[in-house]
Parts: C-alpha cells; sequence; structure tokens
C-alpha cells in the first residue's frame, strides 16, 4: 500500500471516528434535553393538580360545608364541588380538549370510588410503599410500556383528611346521593392520615426521541458531505504538497539510474515549499556527476600518463647505469656526471644521510678511531 494512501485512510478513519462520536454525542444530549423538558412538564402538572386539592380541601369544602350543613338535606351530595378527584378529573378533560396535549394523568387509588382510577399493579404496588414509608414523596424513572417510551411520575397524593371522612368512612356516614351515586362497596372504611391516593403521570417520550433521532439522521447527512469534501480536498493537497514533487524526482533518478545519458538532467523549481530547496540540491548533485563523467577520460588518461613516467623512471634505475670506478659518480642520460646519491634521489624516493665507514675511519682520521682490537668493525657510526 502507497503511503498517500494509507495517510488517507487515516485520515478517513479519523474522520470517520470523530463524526460517529460527535453524532451519539449530539443525540445522547438531545434525548437528556426530551427527559429534562418531560421531567419540568410533569412537575408543572402534578404542583398544578396538587394545588387544586388542597384548595377544595383546605378552603372550598370547609366553607361551603359550614353553609351546607344547615340548609340543605343530610343526604345531599354534589361531586362538582365535595370531591376534589372529581374536579381535577373534569379540569383535565377540559384542558386536553383546549389544547393539543399527550400525557397520561391518573390520580389512582385501591378500590377507586371511580373505575377510571382504579390502581394498576404498578400504581398499587407505589401506593404500599407510601404507605409504610412517611419519606417516599416522588418517584420517576423511565419505562417502556407497551412499546413505548415514558417518563413516569408517581407521587404521593391525597392524604384523608377529617374532612374527607363524611364520604370515605361508611356507607352510613356518608351523604346519601353519594351512595345512590356510587353504591356502598367502592372507597369506603378510610381513616384519618391514611394515603388513598397517587398521582400517576406519564409523559411520552417517543416522540421527542424520534425528533431527536431525525435530527441526528439530517446531521449525519451533513457530516458525511462534509467528511467526503474533507477527504477529497486531502487527498488534493496531499497530491500538490507530496505525492507530484515525489513522483517528479522519482522518474529524474530512475531515468539517471537508467542511462548516463541523462546525468546533469534538471528539475524545475516550481514545487511547493521546501521541496524547492531539494531540487536545488538535487539538481547541483546531478551537474556534478555529468562533469565528472565527462572529466573521466581525461583523468584516467592523466592518471595513465602519470603512472607511465614513473615505471619509465624505474626502468631507467633498473638498466645499466653507467659509474665511475674511482670516485663512483654515474652519468645521466644528458652526459652529466653527478653523484650517485643525487641521481637515486632525483629517480627514486630514497632519502640518503652520511656517515664514516669503520675503514675509512681508520684511514682518514686515525686519531678518532677508538675501536678495540675485539670491536665489530661492520658499524657505521651514524655521525653526519
Amino acid at each position: 500500500m502507497k503511503l498517500a494512501t494509507r495517510y488517507t485512510l487515516i485520515i478517513g478513519v479519523m474522520f470517520i471516528a470523530a463524526g460517529a462520536f460527535v453524532l451519539w454525542f449530539v443525540n445522547h444530549q438531545m434525548r437528556l434535553q426530551a427527559l429534562r423538558e418531560a421531567e419540568q412538564k410533569a412537575l408543572i402538572i402534578l404542583n398544578h393538580n396538587l394545588a387544586i386539592h388542597t384548595y377544595f380541601s383546605h378552603q372550598l369544602k370547609p366553607k361551603v360545608f359550614q353553609v351546607t350543613d344547615t340548609s340543605l338535606p343530610s343526604g345531599y351530595f354534589e361531586p362538582v364541588w365535595m370531591s376534589s378527584t372529581y374536579a381535577v378529573r373534569g379540569i383535565e378533560g377540559y384542558f386536553k380538549s383546549l389544547s393539543e396535549v399527550d400525557y397520561y394523568y391518573k390520580e389512582c387509588a385501591v378500590n377507586a370510588r371511580t373505575p377510571a382510577n382504579e390502581a394498576c399493579e404498578y400504581e398499587v404496588s407505589f401506593l404500599k410503599k407510601t404507605n409504610t414509608d412517611p419519606k417516599l414523596e416522588l418517584h420517576s424513572a423511565v419505562e417502556h410500556i407497551n412499546g413505548k417510551n415514558y417518563y413516569v411520575v408517581m407521587r404521593r397524593g391525597e392524604v384523608m383528611e377529617k374532612s374527607c371522612l363524611r364520604c370515605h368512612s361508611t356507607p352510613q356516614a356518608a351523604p346519601a346521593g353519594l351512595v345512590e351515586q356510587y353504591g356502598v362497596d367502592r372507597s369506603f372504611n378510610r381513616y384519618e392520615g391514611e394515603v388513598v391516593s397517587a398521582i400517576s403521570l406519564r409523559i411520552p417520550l417517543d416522540a421527542a426521541y424520534g425528533q431527536a433521532d431525525e435530527f441526528t439522521l439530517k446531521l449525519s447527512i451533513v457530516l458525511i458531505c462534509v467528511l467526503a469534501l474533507g477527504i477529497t480536498i486531502i487527498v488534493l493537497l496531499s497530491r500538490y504538497y507530496f505525492g507530484l514533487p515525489l513522483q517528479t524526482i522519482k522518474e529524474q533518478t530512475a531515468l539517471i539510474a537508467q542511462s548516463e545519458t541523462h546525468l546533469g538532467g534538471q528539475l524545475s523549481l516550481r514545487f511547493p515549499g521546501e521541496w524547492n530547496d531539494l531540487a536545488k540540491a538535487f539538481n547541483a548533485m546531478s551537474s556534478n556527476l555529468r562533469d565528472t563523467y565527462d572529466n573521466l577520460d581525461y583523468l584516467v588518461e592523466k592518471r595513465t600518463e602519470e603512472l607511465r613516467n614513473a615505471l619509465a623512471e624505474v626502468k631507467q634505475l633498473s638498466g645499466l647505469l653507467p659509474i665511475c670506478a674511482h670516485c663512483k659518480k654515474v652519468r645521466d642520460d644528458q652526459g652529466y656526471w653527478k653523484q650517485i646519491e643525487h641521481y637515486i634521489s632525483k629517480h627514486s624516493e630514497a632519502k640518503f644521510s652520511h656517515g664514516i665507514c669503520p675503514d675509512c675511519l681508520k684511514k682518514y682520521y686515525p686519531e678518532l678511531d677508538t675501536s678495540k682490537p675485539d670491536s665489530d668493525d661492520s658499524g657505521d657510526t651514524g655521525a653526519d
């Protein structure tokens, strides 16, 4: 695999990994945002309806009972103002008819007076926990129900108060109209302080999750386009800044390696950036090789001539050499008589130093002769 291809693949993999991480992060954040919005929406609904219950229990019913106890028959029952749950259910119906809302809201209870408010298994479990754990006020979680995702909130609901026992203690103590309307079996035998209901709220998340997925899909398409454009630009820039200069230098080098006729070939100095410095160095090297190759014959011939002359001089020393029988001078090619050491020094690399042999020392300088009878007469004094 070529280096440029490997480089492009590495950059592409890095871009894809970065794009995948961005898509995951955006989708995850959008889902978290959808969940936070569901939490805020649920909190508003819960607080609003709980406020209605509180108003009925603490203000409306006590005040109205003070009036009706003396003016209405003992069996009188009107759920419109006597039942806060009835009022909340009616208000929810009006609200949903006026607004495009999509959520599940139920004030559930075990043995609820209205069958529509009967708690399901999930809700019954929460109601049991609220009556055994006074600190349990709220439970929330993301649940998958009937194939759909919901943000589910369960909140402690109505606590049975003294004013509420008129309708929930026994059928005999309840208003006759209430018993006539709902019967004697449902929502009786309550006691003061009992948690009789829970607010069950489910905010659908699939729509918000779908929007997050749709946005992620659109973003992925944009990222793919950007990625393709980015890789294309990188490939073109890599080819311009690296591929073409390397290819040109490679081709010129191959030509020089194939035949000496291409020695001295020059590269164009139109490369980007520092490639021109490399091209200048290559051109100088190519020119020097051309000059060296062109002068090779001359250099060989010159060296051969020098060797030829050296061999001639060696032959002179190895041939017949005229020498004087008395003074030992030798005669050169021009007929001049020279000291033998001068001749040999000129025609060879030998160097001379002068001394006196023992025989000459005795003959010419007997006063300097210090040799003993048993001394070696073959030694050289080494005096200059």
